[in-house]
């Protein structure tokens, strides 16, 4: 294992670490916190727009969907122009928990990047995407 890949796993687990544990209190993972604080931004979206936000396939937001609105974070509604079509809303308490999960984000965030410039960030985020296109082809 080069560097590199090295230095993406002990990312990987200080997120863990640092963010998973946080977000046991709200019994969420990353990626349902995530697309809490997307729904809350983009309230009455539907599973389609939120999978576009999110960059992720709509068949992938069902089980995250459902987790969040088994836990009483939103609620889906049909949408009164196409019967076909559920928007996704926000209860309070699910605005009190985006809240909290977008702080926990925020910080882990503000700690990996302490000391960076924004070209560096920029330059980084500029590599990770290459990687990631280098990776889907």
């Amino acid at each position: 294992m080069n560097n590199i890949s090295m230095y993406l796993k002990d990312i990987t687990q200080a997120e863990y670490h640092r963010v998973y544990k946080k977000l046991e209190k709200y019994n969420l993972v990353n990626g349902q916190a995530n697309l809490l604080t997307i729904i809350k931004e983009n309230d009455g979206a539907n599973q389609n727009e939120l999978a576009s936000l999110l960059n992720v396939r709509a068949s992938s937001m069902s089980e995250r969907i459902n987790k969040l609105e088994a836990l009483g974070y939103i609620y889906r509604m049909v949408d009164d122009e196409n019967l076909r079509c559920k928007r996704v809303f926000i209860t309070l308490e699910g605005k009190k928990a985006a809240v909290q999960c977008n702080r926990i984000l925020n910080e882990f965030e503000e700690n990996m990047f302490r000391g960076f410039t924004k070209k560096e960030i920029k330059n980084l985020e500029g590599y990770l995407e290459k990687m990631v296109h280098n990776l889907e082809k």
